[in-house]
């Protein structure tokens, strides 16, 4: 006999109100319309206290109720965004429940995949999330070339070579003269013929400007980036021209 179970979240641990308001909801469709069909309930699960940013599976009765979960069973929830932090959010845990052949009812949508157009609004849903991971990731990639090619920072860290001035968008790159300076010792070793290892060993305990200190990895970076020029894309860069630099 398949179970039926009926999650909640709540973003605060405040809100009780909402716990009490999802559960009757759910309770009061699982009597009406599943347990006269053959399931019994398997109970309530309820997220305090917990973010929509961390996926469903994520949180802690999330988990417990992945875990509970079997095939032909039913997950109830009284609101989608209680589940699901996005559109793809959504769309990537469906995946999970189908490939586990467990079906949930989405009480605000009236959206039960166990149905033919449940499942039909679930291979929409799907094609647009894919839709919107490729939007995302094109914006991200064209700022980041746009950033790139105005010499502006684009992400936390300053490439090796340079250290990053300012703040927000009046932020810029200038040189880092003593990591250039480290970095030229080390481009002096490795084309004496010194192994990574040799030269890490070498800069053991050598501190970076930025605090850190240098491993085989980042010196690996580091001689590319010399020998790249140290990323010369900023050499010309009207950020760098009205900081005075370059």
């Amino acid at each position: 006999m398949p179970t039926v179970y009926a999650y909640g979240r709540a973003s605060t641990g405040r809100q009780t109100i909402t716990e009490s308001h999802q559960r009757s909801t759910c309770e009061e469709f699982i009597n009406r319309t599943l347990l006269p069909a053959g399931f019994t309930y398997g109970g309530w699960l309820y997220d305090s206290a917990t973010t929509g940013s961390k996926p469903m599976f994520e949180r802690d009765e999330g988990r417990k109720l992945w875990a509970l979960v079997q095939p032909g069973d039913k997950i109830v929830w009284a609101k989608l965004d209680r589940a699901f932090r996005s559109v793809v959010d959504a769309a990537q845990t469906m995946a999970l429940l189908q490939r586990k052949d467990v079906t949930f009812s989405s009480l605000d949508l009236g959206l039960d995949t166990s149905t033919p157009i449940g499942r039909c609004v679930f291979t929409i849903l799907s094609a647009f999330a894919e839709l919107e991971l490729a939007f995302i990731r094109q914006r991200t990639t064209d700022s980041l070339r746009a950033k790139r090619a105005e010499g502006k920072p684009y992400s936390k860290h300053a490439p090796i070579g340079w250290r990053k001035c300012g703040r927000g968008k009046d932020s810029y790159y200038i040189p880092d003269p003593l990591e250039r300076e480290q970095v030229a010792e080390m481009v002096a070793l490795r084309q004496s013929g010194a192994s990574l290892e040799r030269i890490t060993n070498h800069m053991y305990g050598v501190v970076r400007p930025n605090g850190k200190r240098w491993n085989i990895n980042s010196i690996s970076q580091a001689i590319k980036a010399a020998k790249a020029r140290f990323a010369k894309e900023f050499v010309a860069s009207p950020a760098r021209r009205q900081a005075g630099v370059g």
